[in-house]
């Protein structure tokens, strides 16, 4: 594998997904000129964003400008990037019919069809349309059950069925015609939100007296057949998994649970910590420091909720200052920078 003696600031770099403004190749240039010195592991796509904001400040408008875009992307940086986005399908979907690609059907859609040949279709589909514009990684198949079909995840079409079976048989399908395409899927959201009532885009939200053990099980499936490469952590709280942090900060959850009682080896990507659950929370030094100590390996900031442009910076910062402190460890840095690399060689971009 390359890079195998790297210096800290790629360690560090390797560990940061960021979401960034701008759609022309000028943009692009700008945006790597402003974090020179500090760099990225990958960048998350938008074609707009919660909050309100001018429509130039999105990444996606048409595909001849997003493949001159992840062009673009794609030079300035040291060691290859993952260029990363939601497509879902329908509600969850940034490359839309109206800016000139193809439809999608949603994840609820086709359980409600449940013939895995039209799962595999739309996901070849989905796949060699984001291979085509140059994106290589999608935050995708949801893994959630549609337990309470007033979640905030269920009203927006994202989960497929409450039946464990029918998520993992489809969510195979999806898998596999990403990676022959060479496109890494992200599994969300561990440890399962199908039965949350709030958003954690939003405030915080308990799951303790809704979750159960069974939403756990399209993911040890998953992980039993090496059918998982990444997962992506939530926000949620659960007190009998852990009684004091929310998932993403959570060593019990993502640590004993995840890795050492599941058998997890691969990458795993925090949701984004810019969501009120944790920013109305905790400060960022003190996610950064839980994250690490949990066993984040990929901190997923979409920057779409409140634009942060030094971000990167003073991420790279207080990771170096919690080294110097003691607070984190050189080898858990070390660990997760060697899974987003060998997570990169599998879909061939290190």
């Amino acid at each position: 594998m390359k890079y195998q003696n790297p210096d800290i600031s790629n360690i560090i770099g390797q560990m940061i997904m960021v979401g960034l403004h701008g759609y022309t190749k000028n943009d692009v240039f700008s945006f790597f000129e402003s974090i020179e010195g500090y760099p990225i592991g990958g960048v998350i796509l938008y074609d707009e964003d919660i909050t309100t904001s001018p429509s130039s400040l999105h990444n996606i408008r048409s595909p001849k400008q997003l493949t001159s875009f992840t062009n673009s992307l794609r030079k300035y940086n040291n060691i290859p990037l993952l260029i990363a986005i939601d497509q879902e399908g329908g509600k969850v979907n940034r490359l839309k019919p109206d800016y000139g690609f193809p439809d999608s059907k949603t994840w609820a859609e086709l359980g409600k069809i449940n013939e895995l040949i039209i799962t595999k279709e739309n996901a070849e589909l989905t796949a060699k349309t984001l291979a085509h514009y140059g994106i290589n990684l999608n935050f995708a198949p949801v893994l959630d059950l549609s337990i309470n079909p007033n979640s905030f995840i269920a009203q927006k079409d994202r989960c497929l069925s409450s039946d464990p079976k029918k998520v993992i048989a489809h969510s195979q399908e999806f898998i596999k015609a990403h990676l022959d395409n060479n496109v890494m899927t992200v599994a969300k959201h561990f440890p399962g939100q199908g039965s949350a009532i709030g958003d954690s885009h939003n405030s915080f939200v308990d799951v303790s007296k809704t979750w159960s053990s069974n939403e756990l099980f399209p993911y040890k499936e998953l992980i039993n057949n090496n059918s998982l490469d990444a997962i992506m952590i939530s926000h949620l709280f659960h007190s009998e998994l852990d009684n004091t942090y929310p998932a993403t900060l959570s060593k019990s959850i993502i640590q004993d649970l995840l890795r050492n009682k599941m058998g997890f080896e691969g990458v795993v990507i925090s949701d984004d910590p810019q969501m009120k659950a944790i920013s109305d929370v905790y400060n960022l030094e003190t996610v950064l420091e839980l994250m690490i100590n949990a066993g984040i390996d990929i901190f997923c900031f979409g920057n779409n909720l409140i634009y942060d442009p030094n971000i990167i910076k003073k991420v790279h910062l207080i990771v170096m200052k919690l080294l110097d402190e003691d607070k984190i460890s050189i080898d858990d840095l070390e660990k997760s920078y060697f899974r987003v690399l060998n997570m990169k060689s599998i879909i061939n971009i290190s």
